[in-house]
């Protein structure tokens, strides 16, 4: 592979400012972030209630939170493609707010 040429880090740092990716881009990894506290937190308050070292229950809190993703990303890439983006993003964050 060839190292990108000085053009082609300008064009990232262009995208990464772009009007219309960066809020969707800090959308995504805010979301991530959010999710993988939580996660960690839930685990961790079970461990401790428990009184466990969490050697099942972090497998098992990882497979629960991701099992949504497997059920629902054939729904959701059809919905992508039918619907406006922009507004499904809308709506999704709305409801994540309750």
């Amino acid at each position: 592979m060839s190292d990108p040429g000085p053009g082609q880090d300008a064009a990232a740092g262009e995208v990464l400012r772009s009007r219309r990716f960066l809020p969707l881009f800090l959308t995504q990894a805010l979301g991530a972030l959010n999710d993988n506290l939580f996660k960690n937190a839930l685990v961790v308050l079970v461990a401790v209630e428990n009184g466990s070292s969490g050697a099942v229950i972090v497998p098992l809190a990882g497979a629960i939170f991701i099992l949504p993703y497997a059920l629902c990303s054939a729904l959701a890439g059809q919905l992508a493609d039918r619907f406006d983006k922009a507004a499904q993003i809308r709506i999704i964050k709305l409801a994540e707010l309750p």
